[in-house]
């Protein structure tokens, strides 16, 4: 055998690290219509192929009307990040999170609003290993 043929076959055969995946979850729509009241999205679900994976990072994206905010949070279970008043971001997820697990999207009304919103187009990107 020669030796181009040996390196082949030893890089075939070698294992190769895990690589990385992401999934996009786009979200309905939500409408918070009493301030200080919490607001949970329908939970992002991975595809099958990421079962048993870490997220490593996770983007978040959603529109709300001019003049409006809101606050919001990513969660899993009960350990949620707060995403402030940005619109869109991201940021490395706790050690703790596993694709297994879902992921919402929380959001409230700051006290003292009485208008209602409704958080368009929400959507999750997660990236996992």
């Amino acid at each position: 055998m020669n030796k181009v043929a040996g390196v082949l076959l030893l890089l075939l055969w070698s294992p190769l690290p895990a690589a990385p995946g992401s999934w996009q979850s786009p979200l309905a729509e939500l409408r918070l219509a009493v301030a200080g009241r919490f607001y949970h999205s329908e939970p992002a679900t991975p595809p099958p192929i990421a079962a048993g994976e870490n997220i490593v990072r996770v983007g978040w994206r959603y529109r709300l009307p001019a003049g409006r905010r809101v606050q919001a949070w990513l969660c899993q279970g009960e350990q949620c990040v707060p995403l402030g008043s940005a619109r869109r971001g991201h940021f490395l997820a706790p050690p703790a999170w596993r694709v297994a697990r879902p992921l919402r999207l929380r959001f409230r009304l700051p006290a003292g609003e009485r208008r209602a919103v409704t958080v368009g187009a929400p959507r999750l990107t997660v990236e996992y290993r």
